[in-house]
């Protein structure tokens, strides 16, 4: 699908705006540093084939317009802008950041153990944190406990470090970094392919998780999570455990 909607918080209003000019599925996005939206990579076309397309959303004009692609196609990207300005964008074994400076792509090392489908967001102290995910092992997915953090360096000499894993391994959660500076790790799949409604809560100052409040708006896979300007953490569509796609919006008051 191609179709774009923006929600305003303050009206609780949903409102159309202009198509994505290449309809994907599984995309990434990420707000950079001048407001505008990127999209990135995901899957296109009948055969659902990976794509290296950038597109970039200027909300002043509602107007889309081609970005520098990846490089090389990314079907299951997750995406994060850092505290430098960078985009940094995760797809299994591919980690590329993007200087909006340069308009140019660079690679790095992903983490020790590449993963798809983890969470991927921004720490304030400038770190790139990726949490969860699938493994492969012995021909089986499952979902990873794994969380790493991600120290960017000049060009592509950052470094991956573990930190402390997550309570209960998830993949395809959704995920944002809150106001007070926390992770959300919200719902996704468990090691045994079930959708939970688990939330995780990740402190970067003690590099502890706890338990944050749980229900139906949690108990989703495939969503997707923002913050937004007053303060809450969003979590929009989905899936639920059945596979039925969702329209529904939950709000993680702080």
């Amino acid at each position: 699908m191609g179709t774009v909607q923006v929600f305003d918080p303050t009206r609780k209003a949903w409102t159309d705006a202009a198509d994505l000019p290449t309809p994907r599925t599984h995309l990434a996005a990420a707000t950079g540093t001048d407001g505008r939206i990127y999209a990135i990579g995901g899957r296109s076309g009948a055969a659902d084939d990976p794509t290296d397309t950038v597109e970039i959303y200027t909300p002043s004009s509602g107007t889309w317009t081609s970005g520098t692609a990846l490089p090389k196609p990314l079907g299951d990207p997750r995406a994060a802008r850092g505290t430098d300005g960078k985009i940094y964008v995760l797809d299994g074994d591919t980690l590329a950041i993007y200087d909006p400076d340069a308009a140019s792509w660079t690679t790095a090392d992903a983490p020790p153990t590449p993963v798809e489908a983890p969470v991927l967001t921004a720490l304030p102290d400038g770190r790139i944190l990726a949490a969860g995910g699938s493994t492969t092992g012995g021909g089986a997915a499952r979902a990873s406990s794994d969380v790493y953090a991600y120290t960017p360096g000049t060009g592509a000499s950052g470094s991956w470090t573990q930190v402390s894993d997550l309570p209960t391994g998830v993949t395809r959660a959704a995920g944002a970094t809150g106001p007070d500076g926390r992770l959300y790790v919200v719902g996704g799949r468990d090691t045994s392919g079930d959708v939970t409604d688990a939330v995780q809560v990740y402190s970067p100052d003690d590099d502890q998780w706890t338990a944050g409040p749980t229900g139906a708006a949690s108990k989703r896979a495939d969503a997707a999570a923002t913050t937004g300007g007053d303060g809450q953490v969003y979590v929009l569509g989905g899936s639920s455990g059945g596979g039925d796609a969702l329209d529904t919006v939950g709000a993680l008051s702080k």
